[in-house]
C-alpha cells in the first residue's frame, strides 16, 4: 500500500467484525469507525451522500469487495474506514467480505483515485483477501495491506 494510504487507514480504522446483514447498514457501520475523526465536519451529510452515491451505481468492486465512498465537504481531509463482514453482505448480486469507507474533499481527486487505485490492485489478489480474512487484529490487517 501506498505510503499515504498507510497513513490515512490506520487501526483504528478497521473493524473486524461488522455485524451488518444489509447493504446500507453494513456501509454506515463501517463509516461509523470515523465519526469522531478529526477530520470529518459533517458525519450526517457525510453518511447521506455515502449512501445516494451507492444507491447511483454500485461500489462494489468484484472479489467480494466494495468501496463506498463520497467526494464530498463534509470531510477536511481524506478519511478511510475498513470493515469486514465474514459471512458477507449483498451490494446487488455480490457478495461483499471487505468494506472500505472512503470520504475525500472535493479537490483532492488525485489522492482519492491514488488510495482507491491502491487497494483495489491489492485486494484483487487471492492470497491478499485470504489473509486479511485470517487477520486476528486491526494491526494485522493493516499489515497486510502494507505488505
Amino acid at each position: 500500500m501506498s505510503s499515504s494510504t498507510a497513513q490515512i487507514l490506520q487501526p483504528s480504522q478497521i473493524s473486524l467484525d461488522i455485524a451488518a446483514t444489509g447493504k446500507n447498514e453494513a456501509i454506515l457501520e463501517v463509516a461509523g469507525i470515523v465519526r469522531n475523526n478529526p477530520d470529518m465536519l459533517s458525519f450526517g451529510t457525510f453518511c447521506e451522500e455515502l449512501v445516494a452515491r451507492d444507491e447511483l451505481r454500485s461500489t462494489a468492486a468484484g472479489y467480494g469487495v466494495a468501496f463506498p465512498h463520497a467526494r464530498t465537504d463534509a470531510v477536511r481531509e481524506i478519511v478511510i474506514a475498513a470493515g469486514r463482514i465474514k459471512a458477507g453482505v449483498l451490494f446487488g448480486e455480490e457478495r461483499v467480505h471487505f468494506i472500505f469507507v472512503i470520504g475525500t474533499p472535493r479537490e483532492k481527486v488525485a489522492e482519492y483515485l491514488v488510495a482507491v487505485g491502491t487497494l483495489a490492485r491489492l485486494l484483487r489478489k487471492e492470497k491478499v483477501r485470504a489473509t486479511l480474512m485470517g487477520a486476528a487484529t486491526p494491526e494485522e490487517f493493516v499489515r497486510v495491506l502494507g505488505a
